[in-house]
């Protein structure tokens, strides 16, 4: 019995680590996603851009939304370098409507699009909202986590940013010198990653 048990776990697990894989294996420039105004993004596209930058969004996360003035400042300042920013809205709780008002409200400047089966959020192992990821046109993971040092956790302000960390990454870029902090911990609300059907 015992023998039994341990052979369906181990099957049960592999299957789970399949799953994975195949997600984490693939280009990143292989995904196609729509966005909010029903287009479909090739992220072939993401070649010609100097860098991308991939924010995790949820329209109900009041880090989501604070962070938007910022968010499109640095998309209007970057754009000139052909940086690229881009929304991402991870899982299925929002429909296209929700993320449309939520887009038109914060007059978000850059693409959103809609990653209803979490296959974006598994490939950067996206945990948070919101949380950024800076690719080179090379899919070369350049940085991840925080926008700055704003929220030090939820509910937590600074009355003034000390850090700027995804301004710096990004000026390094353009001056091809390397990222000095490539990695920070986000602050936001977590992303429920839900199977379907439940």
């Amino acid at each position: 019995m015992r023998q039994m048990l341990l052979k369906l776990c181990l099957f049960f697990l592999f299957i789970s680590c399949g799953e994975n894989a195949t997600v984490n294996s693939r280009e990143l420039f292989s995904f196609k996603l729509s966005s909010s105004d029903n287009l479909q993004f090739d992220f072939s596209l993401l070649k010609n851009n100097k860098a991308s930058v991939f924010i995790f969004l949820a329209p109900d996360c009041p880090l989501s939304q604070n962070y938007t003035l910022t968010l499109n400042n640095l998309q209007e300042h970057f754009k000139e370098n052909n940086i690229l920013f881009y929304g991402i809205i991870p899982g299925n709780n929002f429909n296209k409507i929700e993320v449309n008002d939520f887009v038109n409200k914060y007059k978000i400047n850059f693409r959103v699009l809609l990653d209803p089966d979490f296959n974006l959020a598994a490939y950067f192992n996206a945990s948070k909202t919101p949380e950024v990821f800076v690719v080179n046109s090379e899919q070369k993971n350049l940085y991840k986590g925080a926008i700055d040092n704003w929220a030090s956790d939820l509910g937590v302000h600074r009355s003034v940013v000390s850090e700027h960390y995804l301004q710096d990454a990004l000026n390094s870029i353009i001056e091809n010198t390397e990222v000095k902090i490539r990695e920070t911990k986000s602050v936001g609300c977590f992303i429920e990653r839900k199977r379907k059907g439940l």
